[in-house]
């Protein structure tokens, strides 16, 4: 986990309220409140020391027991004199002092992260955010313990990536507030929770590692605020290296003011229905990037969520020691729980159709041929290991040949379903040959199912991709292979059996060596039919650019729409494309584009190092709205401006709760990702 860090005299800090996650707010008014989850300027205090001038956080550590006073975001203090509590100017008079306790009861230092208690001058603590007055602030005696606690948090440690433009018709991030007062029954009359206006919240990140599981969320309630008010001013300014949006965005509510449809989202829209938020990773990622084997990334991260319950979302890599960290996130971007869960390179990450369990697929023995993959299947949220079981296939041995892919299992209710690749075994007819392999396990158990897979799909097979529709039961499998088949060649799992169909076929170009014209792609399930979606890039042999191609696929493997070009008339590259479904009859469509060519060694793309120019990774990324033809709606969004590339290997483009969602890791040694979230209701 991250290291905590004292909190200093002098220290601009938050403070959440553990049950709810929502932060003490004070508006420009002077009203304080807990209704909302930002961290914004308005939820900013300086705690110093009695006495203390320090204000800008170089002050000694402060301990619990001492006196603090509370600074504002207007240069007011927090104060509670002949039961009012309010904010003020610098009076002795005004109760401004508080004791800040650690709210276990221990001495020591106050350590961000930490749960404390304050308390005014006469010993009566702070309430906040209470059952019988959701979002109210009181100084009262009648109270339970889980009432006065708040965890302080270091401001220092949250690196706002991007801010909502000031252009922005509403706030384009977490709880929307409301513009009700809290009701009256508080545990103390002197409670002050009026009806707070609305604060255009920057988007801002948590980079503390939290080691236990939350409290979910309270719901929020369902008056909404207007919205046209006057951003709140942010003592934070938004890096120069992430530069705001340059084009106006659209507001992520309709002009009856409920959520944004995605039936209703444009490319216009886009821009105003993303948020972006940067986590501290507990290890930085390995700061040198592998050449070409099985080895570590430098820089890959598997995504996943799910848009039940609570809105989970996962992320899982391997840092600098090789430990394969799993971070769980609830729906505010918030590590909720974390887990070492091996040493080894990871490989995949999905969430079973439920939401209530992730699925992880690492190696055993890195770069050690043959060596079988794990599947481990974890509880969510409890991230506690349910079962943890070796995968391979008795023909062909794994990690030798074995490429990086964005997606090599895919998760249904009783079926987890490995579609990779590795060189056959020793004394087998296929001796020294490399191919791809689906096998297939039971997910109650772990247990390989005999006769379900298969130990031979096609030769040669330098890229794979694996998508399950739940419409029809079935699991579309892509390999990209050199041999048999030059190109690109569509399969299915269902029923037990791996079949064919029509034999969807893209032909490509490649030597039999390894080297061929196809690289990355995806396959995602339609989820208003039975039918599969498919992007993946080709460039004709030395032409200098890779083209992204759509296809639609039948659960029978025959082609609904055949191949097509997105993009075409152009020799830009486009390359490290995923797709989801939209709307019904629309897909959301991501790449990464560049205007010169950038692949130029077709072997070694289909492990780590791509060797793509930094300058692409961080300005290329570009989101699409592509009709069931496969004609682009409107203009490519250039998301990278808004801060939010797509990783060019392992681009997971998800669906999370109220929208969609992905992750870019931040470049090989970087201690930091960031989370993207595109806010809207899809039907």
């Amino acid at each position: 986990t991250v290291p905590p860090s004292d909190v200093t005299s002098g220290e601009a800090v938050f403070f959440t309220v553990p049950r709810t996650h929502h932060r003490l707010t004070v508006e420009r008014d002077g009203h304080l409140h807990t209704h909302w989850d930002h961290r914004g300027a308005w939820q900013r205090f300086i705690v110093a020391r009695t006495g203390s001038s320090s204000d800008d956080g170089t002050g000694t550590e402060l301990s619990s027991g001492e006196r603090v006073t509370l600074r504002t975001w207007m240069g007011s203090y927090v104060g509670y004199a002949d039961g009012i509590l309010g904010v003020g100017e610098r009076d002795p008079d005004m109760g401004q002092e508080w004791v800040i306790t650690l709210a276990d009861g221990s001495e020591g230092t106050i350590v961000s992260g930490r749960k404390v208690v304050l308390r005014e001058s006469g010993g009566r603590p702070l309430a906040v955010d209470f059952p019988d007055a959701p979002g109210g602030v009181s100084v009262t005696s009648d109270y339970e313990p889980y009432m006065i606690e708040m965890v302080i948090e270091s401001a220092s440690a949250f690196d706002p990536t991007t801010r909502a433009p000031s252009t922005t018709a509403a706030p384009t991030s977490t709880t929307v507030a409301p513009t009700t007062a809290a009701p009256s029954t508080t545990p103390s009359p002197t409670t002050t929770t009026p009806a707070p206006t609305t604060q255009a919240p920057t988007t801002q990140t948590p980079t503390t590692l939290a080691s236990t599981t939350l409290a979910p969320t309270t719901p929020a309630p369902t008056t909404q605020a207007p919205t046209t008010s006057t951003p709140a001013p942010t003592t934070t300014p938004a890096p120069t290296t992430t530069p705001a949006p340059t084009t106006t965005p659209a507001a992520t509510t309709t002009e009856a003011g409920g959520p944004l449809s995605c039936q209703d989202l444009d490319a216009s829209r886009i821009a105003g229905a993303l948020s972006v938020t940067r986590v501290q990773l507990p290890g930085a990622l390995p700061g040198n990037c592998p050449g070409f084997a099985v080895d570590f990334s430098c820089r890959h991260g598997f995504y996943a969520a799910t848009p039940h319950n609570g809105g989970e979302h996962a992320l899982l890599y391997n840092d600098a020691d090789r430990n394969a960290i799993l971070l769980l996130f609830d729906d505010q971007d918030v590590v909720v729980q974390s887990k070492v869960i091996g040493t080894e390179k990871v490989r995949g990450l999905q969430f079973d159709p439920s939401g209530r369990h992730l699925v992880v697929l690492m190696s055993s023995q890195t770069g050690i041929w043959p060596s079988p993959f794990v599947f481990v299947k974890i509880a969510v949220p409890s991230l506690e290991i349910v079962w943890t079981k070796p995968i391979e296939s008795p023909l062909v041995g794994l990690e030798k040949w074995t490429p990086d892919n964005s997606d090599s299992i895919a998760v249904s209710e009783d079926r987890y379903v490995l579609h990779s690749a590795g060189n056959c075994r020793d004394g087998q007819w296929c001796e020294s040959h490399q191919g791809d392999l689906i096998q297939v396990v039971d997910a109650a158990t772990g247990e390989r199912i005999d006769g379900e897979g298969k130990d031979w799909v096609a030769s040669h097979s330098c890229k794979q991709m694996i998508g399950y529709n739940p419409n029809s039961s079935t699991f579309m499998l892509g390999a990209m292979g050199d041999a048999y088949p030059v190109g690109l060649k569509f399969t299915a799992f269902a029923d037990g059996r791996h079949y064919k169909g029509s034999e969807a076929k893209f032909t490509g170009w490649a030597e039999s060596g390894g080297r061929q014209g196809i690289t990355q792609g995806a396959i995602k399930a339609d989820p208003w039919s039975t039918d599969f979606a498919s992007v993946w890039s080709h460039g004709p042999k030395d032409s200098g650019y890779d083209k992204l191609y759509f296809s639609r696929v039948s659960k029978d493997v025959a082609f609904v729409q055949e191949p097509r070009q997105l993009f075409p008339g152009t020799n830009a590259t486009e390359i490290g494309g995923n797709i989801i479904g939209l709307s019904p009859g629309r897909w959301l469509v991501a790449y990464t584009t560049s205007n010169s060519d950038v692949i130029h060694d077709y072997l070694k793309i289909f492990f780590d190092r791509w060797d793509v120019p930094s300058a692409v990774r961080e300005a290329g990324g570009r989101l699409a709205i592509v009709d069931a033809n496969g004609d682009v709606q409107g203009s490519p969004v250039d998301v990278s401006a808004l801060g939010a590339p797509f990783p060019v290997e392992t681009n997971h483009l998800v669906e999370r709760k109220g929208g969609f969602g992905w992750v870019y890791m931040d470049g090989p040694g970087a201690s930091t990702a960031r989370i993207v979230r595109l806010r809207c209701d899809r039907p």
